[in-house]
């Protein structure tokens, strides 16, 4: 059987979410209309998965990001436009599937009642598809059916992006300025992360904080692919960044992974926290980059559950967090932007070298 990927698992739930609410909207405007379940039911899978697709492969693209950054009711009027077309579409691709062109008189003929009510119902599908992807279909799925409602302790690999000197880069922007830096620095990195499986958590000031599960992290390396692709975007963006803001955004990334709690929080308004010393060591890990001048790093607990031991991955030393009785052993992961194959030769060393300092 093959296995779907987080990042494709999480597209395919997002065109099945646009099925569903349509497909409901579809056969609820066939009962009023009076006409057969079927015709609506087809409809509403056309629409359907052409919104997903629309939403899933442009809208949440990088080509996507003017109607995301519109204002909400402007993208929304958009929106709609979008998937009253695909209505129209659907209205004769339905009619060659099911062989019904007789039914197509009677849509013309009540074509002035037939669109506002589409109209409204596409509204209705399109804000409850922003609701969804705003709060994120995972977070509200599990919000959904109580999964964390009780504590739940599970293992993760967290990673924590932030960006350097941000004080002195907002003084050169201006407030305005720098939020739309950030917003592109934001959403540039989140695509390689989530393309390899993790999840964004939080969005934090300059930074966020994505979330792996353990294995999905540690088996094939998808924790260092993320971590590369976050660079090399960056790096593909530099014209746009200098030519927008005259800046490139220079970061570092720490990465950790242990047990964290897992649970709902909050009351009159609900969300899924993590809580455990796990976060405040991958907090310490990007402190520890900055500290050490590197990239990235990353705590000995995740390089060494890593396979094979790569060859960018170079010990440092051990390092004192707060809290924590013991030191705990870091390693620099040399970026693929930085690392030259004579550097990545150079640079193989066994794990039992690293000595505490």
């Amino acid at each position: 059987m093959v296995r779907l990927s987080t990042s494709n698992r999480r597209k395919l739930t997002s065109i099945l979410l646009a099925v569903a609410i349509f497909a409901s909207l579809s056969m609820l405007t066939a009962s009023v209309l009076g006409r057969p379940v079927i015709n609506g039911l087809l409809s509403a899978i056309i629409v359907g998965t052409g919104v997903g697709f629309f939403e899933e492969f442009y809208v949440q693209s990088r080509r996507g990001r003017w109607l995301r950054s519109m204002h909400p009711l402007k993208s929304i009027l958009i929106y709609v436009l979008v998937v009253v077309a695909l209505f129209l579409l659907s209205i004769l691709l339905s009619r060659l599937i099911l062989w019904d062109w007789n039914s197509l008189p009677w849509i013309y003929r009540h074509f002035p009642v037939v669109l506002p009510i589409v109209i409204t119902l596409s509204v209705v599908g399109v804000v409850v598809m922003r609701v969804a992807h705003f709060i994120g279909l995972e977070t509200l799925f599990h919000l959904t059916i109580g999964t964390y409602h009780r504590p739940v302790v599970e293992k993760k690999v967290l990673m924590f992006p932030d960006i350097n000197d941000s004080t002195a880069v907002a003084v050169r922007l201006g407030a305005i300025e720098m939020k739309s830096f950030l917003g592109k620095f934001l959403f540039d990195i989140s695509a390689p992360i989530t393309n390899n499986g993790g999840d964004i958590y939080l969005y934090k000031g300059d930074g966020l904080i994505a979330l792996w599960s353990w294995q999905e992290a540690v088996s094939g390396g998808k924790i260092l692919h993320a971590i590369d692709g976050v660079f090399d975007m960056v790096e593909q963006e530099r014209d746009a960044y200098l030519k927008q803001f005259g800046v490139l955004p220079a970061f570092r990334i720490g990465v950790h992974g242990g047990e964290i709690v897992v649970s709902e929080q909050g009351d009159a308004k609900r969300a899924i926290g993590i809580y455990g010393n796990t976060i405040n060591i991958a907090a310490r890990m990007e402190k520890a980059a900055k500290v050490h001048g590197v990239a990235c790093i990353i705590s000995g607990d995740v390089a060494n559950a890593l396979l094979g031991s790569p060859a960018r991955l170079v010990p440092i030393r051990y390092e004192r967090v707060r809290g924590i009785a013991t030191e705990i052993p870091i390693f620099e992961y040399r970026v693929a932007r930085d690392a030259a194959p004579s550097a990545e030769k150079s640079a193989r060393q066994p794990m039992a070298s690293l000595q505490r300092s």
